[in-house]
């Protein structure tokens, strides 16, 4: 499994720095195309604006977590800040989720599931209810980052590195999708959740890409979470008791972002005619 990870984090990377190197020559063409008559004067200068981006991607969790669950999807919603000196200050919430990917599945639910050759949850006519499982994740963190600009970028844009604190809570939910189950509805579904929260903390190596003359703002990289959670329940119907431990979360995640910057329609350079 982490030989496979690598390698995608290596294809993932092989990417990133091909659409970097594509939008920096498609901004630099449109620039020469719309002034193809004028004659530029000065350089291209680091900015400060604030943003929203909308960020998608793929996590796989480890310790714990990789226990519980498959892979899965999030996205995010990030609120930033970058200064002049190319600072970034980011503000992060984060919802994830998968799809039938609780690997525990017929453990907590043992109680309820029939003993036969093809097991199953009965529902309340009698049939069977046809749950899934899946998790729930939701997550709040600051960060704070620099951009490092590269040899083909402009002064906005380039490699980005940032550091992230803050939570997370994490759960089963699950959905029956053919008949009603009355032991996972309203309160009993609680004690069959798992739900876990606590301090999280995260690192994300990528590249942004920051143009005033294209609507091409994005960024792209790779993030590693760490989280340390207890269970927030007081009780499990599988375990017939709560649980105290301190746990260790590890999600590896493949993100993509797209940016509105708010730094209005004022030019970096000065063009004659």
């Amino acid at each position: 499994m982490m030989k496979k990870n690598i390698k995608i984090i290596s294809l993932a990377f092989c990417l990133l720095f091909t659409l970097s190197s594509f939008a920096q020559n498609i901004d630099k063409g449109i620039s020469l195309d719309k002034n193809k008559d004028s004659k530029i004067v000065g350089k291209d200068t680091t900015i400060t604006t604030p943003f929203f981006a909308g960020v998608v991607g793929w996590t796989f969790p480890y310790g714990e977590m990789g226990n519980r669950y498959d892979s899965f999807f999030n996205i995010d919603a990030n609120l930033g800040w970058k200064t002049k000196n190319n600072w970034l200050f980011m503000l992060d919430f984060c919802f994830q989720f998968g799809n039938n990917n609780i690997k525990q599945f017929d453990q907590i639910l043992a109680t309820l599931i029939t003993d036969d050759t093809n097991p199953f949850i009965i529902g309340e006519d009698g049939t069977d209810a046809g749950v899934v499982g899946y998790n729930r994740n939701l997550s709040l963190s600051f960060g704070v980052g620099r951009i490092i600009p590269l040899w083909f970028s402009n002064p906005n844009s380039g490699l980005m590195l940032t550091l992230n604190a803050g939570f997370i809570q994490h759960q089963i939910i699950y959905q029956y999708t053919m008949s009603t189950v009355p032991a996972l509805e309203d309160d009993y579904a609680y004690g069959y959740d798992r739900q876990m929260r606590g301090p999280m903390a995260s690192i994300f190596l990528g590249y942004m890409n920051l143009s005033k003359k294209t609507y091409a703002n994005w960024y792209a990289g790779v993030q590693f979470n760490s989280a340390w959670t207890k269970m927030t329940r007081d009780y499990q119907f599988d375990l017939m008791s709560g649980d105290d431990k301190l746990y260790t979360d590890y999600m590896l995640t493949l993100k993509v972002g797209w940016m509105i910057p708010f730094f209005g329609r004022s030019a970096d350079k000065i063009y004659f005619y």
